[in-house]
């Protein structure tokens, strides 16, 4: 199982004796594994997957990976993630070859996945062009295709939901279908049955999502009833929310379950006043209607809100319907037939296309604000206005709408500024490595400092900052960055800087450009992607960021060996009454250094170097410092000991904030007083004023 950057597991380990291949989980580049043991579901992740067959029992020991417990202030938690999606954990194996397989006889549900897996081949077979991704995330609704980048643009624009198979891909599909059984002059209740069948068929490929159940149930009951000529929508609706929540209760905390409910119950509760009205009419009420009956669900599940929302999909779902929807559903027919050539130019042609002018919107202005947690009352306000603007919409009362509209941005906007403390300094639990976020609150002015590492499994890279820094920087509300500060350049520092870069505004840089690492670094995160402003750590002394006043007192290299923890910048940031020093990696030998190029180094909390290793934090230089708290930035369980015993005694008669324990730490400073708040510890949670000179 492979190192996971020192984040502590929750428990020890479980081991299954003996699993079952039950379906493959895709992904654009590799697959791995769905298996069974016991009746309970796992992912089976291995570096290099030699594709054992569905059906395939597997003895010997498995050890499942420990459900990481939440250790930041964010809403996401692996272990309900795992249980929303009916999963007991996840396996981690170099590869199946070498353990004791053999191909048994396949269940229903196996060979609905075998079918899968084989469609999805002559699909990736049919054509070298990517269109075919997007082909297969619309048909067997294969959300892993889609290239984070791509994703990031849909989300952007609001229109990721036409992309994820839903009511609205199955109310097209029907049309077709009809429309079609019709022109062959077949009877009503012939066409009927036929549209059961093949709507029960579409949902065998893709019957292990949630949003495809509903749509396809609904669909089916609706025929159904209408035999006898009645069209209970709600009652239907409401039926396929009890049987989800049957087979999983859970399920209702997963976001696409939320939306897709809460949308289609407003549009059916509409459904009086939109009949009589022009095509365009109702367009326009069906999506004014979706976007603020969701407003609350996605600010709690998601801290976004767009502006543009509800232009984009007013020009996009015609489009996926007149175009994209048709283009998929004749693919089907294509793939029955010998390779044509032109047939493969025409669809590049136009999925190449489509990218490329969702990449251009998404990119030609800002379409979405993170909005920080709200509190309850907030959230009421927020439903009361939604529907409110709902029924001005149903009764065509534009302005009306608009004018409440303007009163839920102003409460939303006036929620996210508000803060009752001057300063919040956050410890990042990152696992091994440092990331540390400051917010000055007075004037709205954020810096971060350092931005964790990454993990690794085999060649396949994750993004830990997506786990970490950016939902939390996403749940403060922070969109941009006014400095970003990498102390140097080790990989559990500025790991993930490529991310945060990519993801937030980031108006300034600072780096030690003397940093041994700095110019290999440079060459894959700064040239060609960084427009921002870059500031050389050497030509700065003092910097002013709102009210967040830093010094910078790094040496120049003169001062130290080519090694880049003793390249790491060191400051001392001022937040009102308070004094951070933060001191990177740095060893003891650069501590006697800057002990004698600026004597004392009185601060009130102090970063101890390098997670609190015995290589740094020496008697002499606490004694130059004195503070009253110390920051601990440690992995919990990491392989290198840290913090180390010596080091901990040294500082035994300060308040000890180390994340391997505490996990996220806040310090909230408010006037003259000091609030810590932390993930894991409720014991170091207090308040205190600042001590007298």
């Amino acid at each position: 199982m492979p190192f996971l950057n020192g984040d502590e597991q929750e428990a020890p380990p479980s081991v299954i004796e003996g699993l079952t291949v039950i379906d493959y989980k895709y992904y654009r580049d590799e697959v791995h594994y769905v298996v069974s043991s016991g009746g309970e579901t796992y992912e089976l992740f291995t570096e290099n997957p030699a594709l054992e067959a569905i059906g395939t029992y597997c003895t010997g020991r498995f050890d499942v990976a420990a459900v990481r417990e939440q250790r930041n202030f964010l809403k996401q938690d692996d272990a309900l993630r795992l249980t929303v999606n009916d999963l007991r954990g996840r396996i981690y194996l170099e590869t199946l070859e070498g353990r004791s397989c053999i191909e048994q006889d396949k269940d229903f549900p196996m060979w609905l996945a075998q079918l899968r897996y084989l469609y999805m081949q002559k699909v990736l077979t049919y054509t070298d062009h990517s269109y075919k991704f997007d082909l297969l995330t619309l048909t067997v609704g294969n959300k892993s295709y889609i290239e984070n980048d791509f994703f990031d643009s849909l989300q952007k624009l609001g229109i990721y939901h036409l992309y994820v198979i839903s009511g609205t891909h199955v109310a097209f599909i029907t049309a077709v279908l009809y429309f079609a059984f019709r022109k062959m002059r077949m009877t009503s209740r012939t066409v009927k049955v036929l549209l059961i069948l093949s709507l029960l068929m579409f949902y065998m490929l893709n019957i292990f999502s949630p949003s495809v159940f509903r749509s396809v149930f609904m669909a089916v009951m609706l025929i159904i009833t209408s035999f006898f000529r009645k069209k209970p929508y709600l009652t239907v609706i409401s039926l396929t929310a009890l049987i989800q929540l049957a087979f999983n209760p859970y399920i209702v905390f997963h976001a696409g379950f939320q939306l897709s409910y809460i949308t289609t119950y407003f549009i059916l509760l509409s459904r009086p006043f939109l009949h009589g009205n022009t095509p365009l009419v109702q367009l326009i009420q069906i999506t004014l209607i979706a976007e603020v009956s969701t407003l609350l669900v996605i600010l709690i599940q998601f801290n976004e809100l767009s502006i543009s929302g509800i232009f984009m999909n007013m020009v996009f779902v015609p489009l996926f319907s007149m175009l994209v929807f048709p283009m998929v559903i004749m693919f089907q027919f294509f793939l029955m037939l010998p390779y044509m050539p032109a047939v493969d130019h025409l669809y590049n042609m136009v999925f190449s296309t489509l990218q490329e002018v969702i990449y251009f919107l998404a990119n030609i202005i800002r379409h979405r604000f993170s909005i920080k947690n709200l509190i309850d009352p907030v959230h009421v306000a927020i439903a009361v206005l939604s529907y409110m603007m709902a029924v001005n919409i149903c009764r065509l009362k534009f302005l009306k709408a608009c004018l409440l509209g303007g009163v839920f941005m102003t409460v939303i906007f006036a929620a996210n500024a508000l803060d009752r403390d001057d300063f919040t300094f956050t410890m990042i639990d990152v696992g091994q490595g440092d990331a540390f976020l400051i917010e000055d609150h007075m004037s709205d002015t954020t810096v971060l400092i350092d931005t964790g590492g990454e993990f690794t499994f085999g060649e396949r890279e994750s993004m830990l900052a997506e786990r970490t820094v950016l939902p939390y920087l996403k749940e403060r509300g922070i969109d941009d960055i006014d400095l970003l500060i990498l102390s140097h350049m080790d990989i559990d520092h500025v790991g993930e800087v490529g991310d945060v870069l990519d993801k937030k505004n980031v108006k300034n840089l600072l780096v030690n450009t003397d940093d041994p690492k700095y110019e290999a670094w440079s060459e894959n995160y700064i040239h060609g992607t960084y427009n921002g402003n870059i500031l050389r750590s050497e030509d700065v002394k003092n910097i002013t960021a709102g009210h967040i006043l830093i010094e910078n007192l790094t040496l120049g290299n003169d001062s130290w060996p080519a090694d880049s923890n003793d390249a790491s910048i060191v400051l001392k940031v001022t937040l009102g009454h308070y004094d951070f020093l933060m001191t990177g990696d740095v060893t003891e030998a650069m501590e006697r250094r800057l002990a004698e190029a600026h004597g004392r180094l009185d601060a009130d909390i102090l970063k101890l170097a390098h997670h609190g290793s015995d290589t740094s934090s020496s008697a002499e230089f606490l004694e130059l410092v004195q503070p009253d708290h110390v920051l601990i930035s440690a992995g919990a369980g990491n392989q290198y000991g840290h913090p180390h015993k010596e080091v901990l005694e040294r500082v035994a008669h300060t308040n000890i904030l180390n994340s391997a324990e505490a996990g996220m730490v806040q310090l909230n400073i408010r006037h003259d007083t000091l609030c810590t708040t932390s993930r894991l510890d409720a014991s170091l949670d207090e308040c205190t004023k600042k001590r007298a000179e």
